[in-house]
Protein backbone atom coordinates (compact mmCIF):
# COMPACT_ATOMS: atom_id res chain seq x y z
CA UNK A 1 0.00 0.00 0.00
CA UNK A 2 1.32 3.45 -0.64
CA UNK A 3 1.41 5.55 2.27
CA UNK A 4 3.57 8.50 1.67
CA UNK A 5 3.38 11.65 -0.83
CA UNK A 6 5.57 12.15 -3.28
CA UNK A 7 7.22 15.98 -3.98
CA UNK A 8 5.06 15.67 -6.97
CA UNK A 9 1.88 13.98 -5.92
CA UNK A 10 -1.19 16.20 -5.59
CA UNK A 11 -4.34 15.34 -4.11
CA UNK A 12 -6.03 16.88 -7.70
CA UNK A 13 -4.32 14.64 -9.64
CA UNK A 14 -4.60 11.25 -7.86
CA UNK A 15 -6.61 8.62 -10.10
CA UNK A 16 -9.59 7.60 -8.02
CA UNK A 17 -10.20 3.94 -8.34
CA UNK A 18 -13.76 3.76 -9.80
CA UNK A 19 -14.69 0.73 -8.61
CA UNK A 20 -16.91 0.37 -5.05
CA UNK A 21 -15.41 -1.76 -2.58
CA UNK A 22 -16.91 -2.73 0.37
CA UNK A 23 -15.81 -1.24 3.54
CA UNK A 24 -15.88 -2.14 7.15
CA UNK A 25 -14.10 -1.14 10.14
CA UNK A 26 -12.57 -4.28 12.51
CA UNK A 27 -15.50 -3.89 15.20
CA UNK A 28 -18.39 -3.70 12.87
CA UNK A 29 -16.86 -7.24 11.42
CA UNK A 30 -17.02 -8.79 14.27
CA UNK A 31 -20.71 -9.26 13.59
CA UNK A 32 -19.97 -11.52 10.98
CA UNK A 33 -17.77 -14.13 13.73
CA UNK A 34 -21.31 -14.29 15.75
CA UNK A 35 -22.50 -17.70 14.76
CA UNK A 36 -26.17 -19.11 14.67
CA UNK A 37 -26.32 -22.12 17.82
CA UNK A 38 -28.85 -23.77 19.83
CA UNK A 39 -28.83 -20.98 22.14
CA UNK A 40 -27.42 -17.05 22.46
CA UNK A 41 -25.01 -17.98 25.40
CA UNK A 42 -23.85 -21.32 23.02
CA UNK A 43 -23.43 -18.49 20.33
CA UNK A 44 -21.48 -15.97 22.59
CA UNK A 45 -19.28 -18.55 23.71
CA UNK A 46 -18.37 -19.64 20.37
CA UNK A 47 -17.84 -16.60 19.46
CA UNK A 48 -15.21 -15.86 21.74
CA UNK A 49 -13.23 -18.45 20.41
CA UNK A 50 -13.37 -17.06 16.55
CA UNK A 51 -12.17 -13.48 17.37
CA UNK A 52 -9.18 -12.11 14.68
CA UNK A 53 -5.68 -11.72 15.18
CA UNK A 54 -4.20 -8.53 17.14
CA UNK A 55 -1.89 -8.14 14.47
CA UNK A 56 -3.67 -8.36 11.63
CA UNK A 57 -6.01 -5.35 13.36
CA UNK A 58 -2.69 -3.87 14.14
CA UNK A 59 -1.29 -3.54 10.63
CA UNK A 60 -4.80 -2.10 9.48
CA UNK A 61 -4.93 0.56 11.98
CA UNK A 62 -1.36 1.28 11.33
CA UNK A 63 -1.88 1.43 7.34
CA UNK A 64 -5.19 4.05 7.82
CA UNK A 65 -2.64 5.58 10.01
CA UNK A 66 -0.07 6.28 7.17
CA UNK A 67 -3.00 6.97 4.76
CA UNK A 68 -4.30 10.08 7.27
CA UNK A 69 -0.83 11.15 7.44
CA UNK A 70 -0.86 11.24 3.33
CA UNK A 71 -3.67 13.02 3.19
CA UNK A 72 -2.78 15.75 5.97
CA UNK A 73 0.83 16.21 3.50
CA UNK A 74 -1.29 16.81 0.76
CA UNK A 75 -4.13 18.92 2.13
CA UNK A 76 -1.16 21.12 3.06
CA UNK A 77 -0.22 21.30 -0.52
CA UNK A 78 -3.79 22.44 -1.78
CA UNK A 79 -5.95 23.52 1.39
CA UNK A 80 -8.78 24.21 -1.47
CA UNK A 81 -9.34 20.48 -1.24
CA UNK A 82 -9.99 20.00 2.20
CA UNK A 83 -14.11 20.16 1.69
CA UNK A 84 -13.72 17.63 -0.77
CA UNK A 85 -11.15 15.22 1.24
CA UNK A 86 -12.75 15.50 4.61
CA UNK A 87 -15.23 12.78 4.86
CA UNK A 88 -12.32 10.33 3.31
CA UNK A 89 -10.15 11.44 6.28
CA UNK A 90 -13.27 11.14 8.35
CA UNK A 91 -13.72 7.27 7.36
CA UNK A 92 -10.04 6.47 7.56
CA UNK A 93 -10.27 8.36 11.21
CA UNK A 94 -13.49 5.75 11.74
CA UNK A 95 -11.44 2.88 10.56
CA UNK A 96 -8.04 3.26 12.34
CA UNK A 97 -9.70 4.13 15.67
CA UNK A 98 -11.75 1.20 15.56
CA UNK A 99 -8.75 -1.21 14.75
CA UNK A 100 -6.60 0.36 17.25
CA UNK A 101 -9.96 0.19 19.88
CA UNK A 102 -10.31 -3.72 18.97
CA UNK A 103 -6.84 -4.30 19.58
CA UNK A 104 -7.17 -3.40 23.16
CA UNK A 105 -11.00 -4.47 23.59
CA UNK A 106 -9.96 -8.56 22.14
CA UNK A 107 -8.41 -11.24 24.14
CA UNK A 108 -4.51 -11.97 22.55
CA UNK A 109 -4.39 -15.51 21.56
CA UNK A 110 -0.76 -16.10 20.84
CA UNK A 111 3.00 -13.91 21.31
CA UNK A 112 2.01 -12.55 18.15
CA UNK A 113 -0.83 -10.61 19.65
CA UNK A 114 0.93 -9.71 23.11
CA UNK A 115 3.19 -8.43 20.84
CA UNK A 116 1.19 -6.07 18.85
CA UNK A 117 -1.14 -5.14 21.74
CA UNK A 118 2.44 -4.49 23.97
CA UNK A 119 3.78 -2.57 20.88
CA UNK A 120 0.63 -0.31 20.47
CA UNK A 121 -0.10 0.18 23.90
CA UNK A 122 2.98 1.71 24.54
CA UNK A 123 2.98 3.88 21.58
CA UNK A 124 -0.42 5.26 23.09
CA UNK A 125 0.97 6.23 26.66
CA UNK A 126 4.09 7.61 25.10
CA UNK A 127 1.59 9.54 23.08
CA UNK A 128 -0.31 10.55 25.76
CA UNK A 129 2.98 12.03 27.70
CA UNK A 130 3.78 14.16 24.96
CA UNK A 131 0.29 15.64 23.77
CA UNK A 132 -2.35 15.22 26.34
CA UNK A 133 -3.50 16.30 29.92
CA UNK A 134 -3.34 13.96 33.43
CA UNK A 135 -6.44 13.24 32.92
CA UNK A 136 -6.53 11.59 29.31
CA UNK A 137 -3.28 10.15 30.10
CA UNK A 138 -4.67 8.48 33.02
CA UNK A 139 -7.28 7.29 30.74
CA UNK A 140 -4.53 6.08 28.17
CA UNK A 141 -3.40 3.82 31.46
CA UNK A 142 -6.71 2.40 31.70
CA UNK A 143 -7.33 1.26 28.41
CA UNK A 144 -4.16 -0.20 28.31
CA UNK A 145 -4.05 -2.13 31.73
CA UNK A 146 -0.96 -3.32 33.11
CA UNK A 147 2.56 -3.73 30.44
CA UNK A 148 5.74 -5.63 31.20
CA UNK A 149 8.26 -3.49 32.46
CA UNK A 150 10.41 -4.66 29.83
CA UNK A 151 9.63 -4.84 26.26
CA UNK A 152 9.31 -8.78 25.96
CA UNK A 153 10.39 -8.23 22.03
CA UNK A 154 13.94 -6.75 23.56
CA UNK A 155 15.06 -10.01 24.98
CA UNK A 156 18.40 -11.11 23.11
CA UNK A 157 18.50 -14.76 21.66
CA UNK A 158 21.52 -17.06 22.61
CA UNK A 159 22.01 -19.51 20.23
CA UNK A 160 21.45 -19.87 16.48
CA UNK A 161 18.41 -21.71 16.61
CA UNK A 162 16.90 -18.23 18.70
CA UNK A 163 18.29 -15.92 16.13
CA UNK A 164 16.82 -18.18 13.26
CA UNK A 165 13.06 -17.82 15.71
CA UNK A 166 13.76 -13.85 16.18
CA UNK A 167 14.18 -13.48 12.57
CA UNK A 168 11.50 -15.55 11.53
CA UNK A 169 9.70 -13.82 13.90
CA UNK A 170 10.61 -10.16 13.06
CA UNK A 171 9.95 -10.93 9.26
CA UNK A 172 6.45 -11.74 9.91
CA UNK A 173 5.29 -9.24 12.27
CA UNK A 174 7.04 -6.62 10.15
CA UNK A 175 5.20 -8.55 6.96
CA UNK A 176 1.74 -7.72 9.18
CA UNK A 177 2.45 -4.44 9.80
CA UNK A 178 2.20 -3.65 5.97
CA UNK A 179 -0.98 -4.98 4.95
CA UNK A 180 -1.13 -4.99 1.11
CA UNK A 181 -4.17 -4.27 -0.79
CA UNK A 182 -6.59 -7.75 -1.29
CA UNK A 183 -9.85 -9.41 -2.13
CA UNK A 184 -11.57 -9.98 0.97
CA UNK A 185 -14.24 -11.95 1.77
CA UNK A 186 -17.39 -9.83 2.02
CA UNK A 187 -18.18 -8.32 5.47
CA UNK A 188 -14.13 -9.17 6.41
CA UNK A 189 -12.36 -5.84 6.63
CA UNK A 190 -9.46 -4.91 4.55
CA UNK A 191 -6.88 -1.93 4.63
CA UNK A 192 -8.06 0.98 2.06
CA UNK A 193 -5.92 3.90 0.37
CA UNK A 194 -6.58 7.23 -0.85
CA UNK A 195 -7.02 6.05 -4.35
CA UNK A 196 -10.29 4.46 -2.92
CA UNK A 197 -11.59 7.84 -2.08
CA UNK A 198 -15.06 6.51 -3.53
CA UNK A 199 -15.66 3.89 -1.75
CA UNK A 200 -14.30 5.55 1.86
CA UNK A 201 -16.54 8.21 1.38
CA UNK A 202 -19.64 5.93 0.80
CA UNK A 203 -18.70 4.16 3.87
CA UNK A 204 -18.91 7.18 5.93
CA UNK A 205 -22.11 8.65 4.29
CA UNK A 206 -23.75 5.54 4.94
CA UNK A 207 -22.79 5.72 8.74
CA UNK A 208 -24.22 3.38 11.31
CA UNK A 209 -27.08 2.88 12.91
CA UNK A 210 -26.14 4.06 16.79
CA UNK A 211 -30.12 3.77 18.21
CA UNK A 212 -29.88 -0.03 16.97
CA UNK A 213 -26.61 -0.18 18.11
CA UNK A 214 -27.06 0.64 21.78
CA UNK A 215 -30.45 -1.87 22.16
CA UNK A 216 -28.28 -4.60 20.61
CA UNK A 217 -25.63 -4.10 23.26
CA UNK A 218 -28.21 -3.35 25.84
CA UNK A 219 -30.04 -7.08 25.20
CA UNK A 220 -26.18 -9.35 25.28
CA UNK A 221 -25.46 -7.23 28.37
CA UNK A 222 -28.87 -8.59 29.57
CA UNK A 223 -27.72 -11.47 29.32
CA UNK A 224 -24.39 -11.12 30.39
CA UNK A 225 -26.09 -10.35 33.94
CA UNK A 226 -28.46 -13.30 33.90
CA UNK A 227 -25.26 -15.95 33.57
CA UNK A 228 -22.98 -13.75 36.09
CA UNK A 229 -25.77 -15.19 38.40
CA UNK A 230 -25.20 -18.58 37.89
CA UNK A 231 -23.64 -19.99 41.31
CA UNK A 232 -21.27 -22.50 39.53
CA UNK A 233 -20.88 -21.47 35.61
CA UNK A 234 -19.39 -24.30 33.60
CA UNK A 235 -16.57 -23.10 30.70
CA UNK A 236 -19.39 -22.42 28.91
CA UNK A 237 -21.02 -19.88 30.52
CA UNK A 238 -17.59 -17.89 31.09
CA UNK A 239 -17.33 -17.98 27.55
CA UNK A 240 -20.39 -16.73 26.77
CA UNK A 241 -19.93 -13.87 29.17
CA UNK A 242 -16.77 -12.78 28.02
CA UNK A 243 -17.47 -13.40 24.41
CA UNK A 244 -20.77 -11.36 25.41
CA UNK A 245 -18.60 -8.26 27.06
CA UNK A 246 -17.02 -8.25 23.89
CA UNK A 247 -19.72 -7.75 21.70
CA UNK A 248 -21.70 -5.61 23.37
CA UNK A 249 -18.84 -3.03 24.32
CA UNK A 250 -17.85 -3.42 20.43
CA UNK A 251 -21.19 -2.39 19.59
CA UNK A 252 -21.18 0.55 22.23
CA UNK A 253 -18.06 2.10 21.02
CA UNK A 254 -19.25 1.85 17.89
CA UNK A 255 -22.05 4.03 19.02
CA UNK A 256 -19.17 6.31 20.41
CA UNK A 257 -16.63 6.57 17.56
CA UNK A 258 -19.27 7.59 15.06
CA UNK A 259 -20.68 11.93 14.77
CA UNK A 260 -24.03 12.21 15.81
CA UNK A 261 -26.28 13.62 12.71
CA UNK A 262 -29.91 13.29 14.37
CA UNK A 263 -30.81 13.42 17.64
CA UNK A 264 -31.79 10.39 17.79
CA UNK A 265 -27.81 9.63 17.51
CA UNK A 266 -27.38 12.08 20.46
CA UNK A 267 -29.92 10.35 22.60
CA UNK A 268 -28.32 7.02 21.95
CA UNK A 269 -24.80 8.30 22.51
CA UNK A 270 -25.90 9.97 25.91
CA UNK A 271 -27.53 6.73 26.86
CA UNK A 272 -24.86 4.51 25.80
CA UNK A 273 -22.45 6.81 28.16
CA UNK A 274 -24.85 6.60 31.09
CA UNK A 275 -25.21 2.77 30.86
CA UNK A 276 -21.19 2.18 30.35
CA UNK A 277 -20.61 5.02 33.75
CA UNK A 278 -23.55 2.57 35.69
CA UNK A 279 -21.33 -0.90 34.95
CA UNK A 280 -19.23 -1.32 38.16
CA UNK A 281 -19.02 -5.03 37.72
CA UNK A 282 -17.44 -4.66 34.08
CA UNK A 283 -13.82 -4.51 33.97
CA UNK A 284 -12.58 -1.24 34.03
CA UNK A 285 -10.53 -0.87 31.10
CA UNK A 286 -14.04 -1.72 29.26
CA UNK A 287 -15.35 1.68 30.45
CA UNK A 288 -11.66 3.33 29.60
CA UNK A 289 -11.96 2.15 25.90
CA UNK A 290 -15.65 3.52 25.39
CA UNK A 291 -14.26 7.19 26.60
CA UNK A 292 -11.86 7.12 24.40
CA UNK A 293 -13.97 6.84 21.44
CA UNK A 294 -16.23 8.76 22.92
CA UNK A 295 -14.01 11.79 22.76
CA UNK A 296 -12.90 11.05 19.75
CA UNK A 297 -16.51 10.95 18.05
CA UNK A 298 -16.83 14.35 19.78
CA UNK A 299 -14.00 15.16 17.82
CA UNK A 300 -14.94 14.69 14.53
CA UNK A 301 -18.21 16.02 15.43
CA UNK A 302 -16.95 19.52 16.27
CA UNK A 303 -15.44 19.86 12.67
CA UNK A 304 -18.87 20.52 11.20
CA UNK A 305 -22.10 21.61 11.55
CA UNK A 306 -23.74 18.50 9.70
CA UNK A 307 -23.16 16.88 13.33
CA UNK A 308 -24.28 17.41 16.62
CA UNK A 309 -21.84 17.42 19.80
CA UNK A 310 -23.73 15.42 22.64
CA UNK A 311 -22.34 17.82 25.10
CA UNK A 312 -24.47 20.52 23.65
CA UNK A 313 -27.54 18.97 23.27
CA UNK A 314 -27.61 16.86 26.88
Amino acid sequence: MKTTARRDELLSTIVIDSSRYPVIDDLAALERLVPEAPSQAESLAIFRHQLPSLLELRGRGQAHTEQVRRLIGLLAREKDQVETWIDIANALTVLTNASNLALLLLPARNEDDVWAREQFGRNLLRHARQHADGEEIALARRAVGELPSKPAHLTLPTGIAEVTEMIETMARRVGALQPKPEVVAPGAPSSHSLEQADSLKAYFDAASDLAGLFGGAQKVLALVDSLRGIAEPDVMTADAIEGGLILAYARLIRVALWPARYYDDVSAKTAARDLVRSRDADPDQLGALWEIAFGQGETVAGQSSRFLNVGEHD
